[in-house]
């Protein structure tokens, strides 16, 4: 498996798993129907950068990318309960929160989780949405 989908995983994992956030996540690529005056998230794993953590043959590899998340509440009823999602989520991802993680293979990552920061909100009707961006990054062989 990619070392991209293990990251992605980790963070969907720990995204779902943290509570108080709604339960529908629209996932990249995976068919989703948001019902109407209900809250939901979106997701979107944006890798940046591959690069050697040191020099030498054979460096260990730095992994850095963000994560978003689209933080969806009805239109028309304010920003606050937006915020409120948006500052969840931010809580759950803390800078210098380590985010451990088991694929499929028995292997275990940590993504490491250097800021989370957020946008203002923005209408798209019949949805008023935040942005929570999440950068991460892990060392990996």
């Amino acid at each position: 498996m990619s070392i991209y989908n293990d990251i992605r995983a980790a963070l969907e994992s720990h995204l779902a798993s943290t509570s108080g956030l709604p339960s529908g996540i629209a996932y990249e690529n995976v068919s989703f129907e948001p019902q109407t005056g209900t809250s939901f998230l979106k997701v979107a794993f944006v890798p940046t950068s591959r690069r050697p953590a040191v020099r030498g043959l054979n460096p260990q590899q730095r992994y850095q990318g963000v994560f978003r998340v689209f933080c969806y509440t009805p239109e028309g009823n304010g920003p606050a309960n937006a915020d409120d999602i948006a500052n969840k989520v931010i809580t759950a991802f803390d800078a210098t929160t380590d985010i451990s993680f088991t694929n499929s293979d028995a292997e275990t990552f940590i993504v490491s989780i250097d800021y989370a920061d957020r946008d203002n909100g923005f209408v798209d009707s019949p949805w008023y949405y935040t942005v929570v961006n999440i950068g991460w990054y892990i060392y990996n062989a």
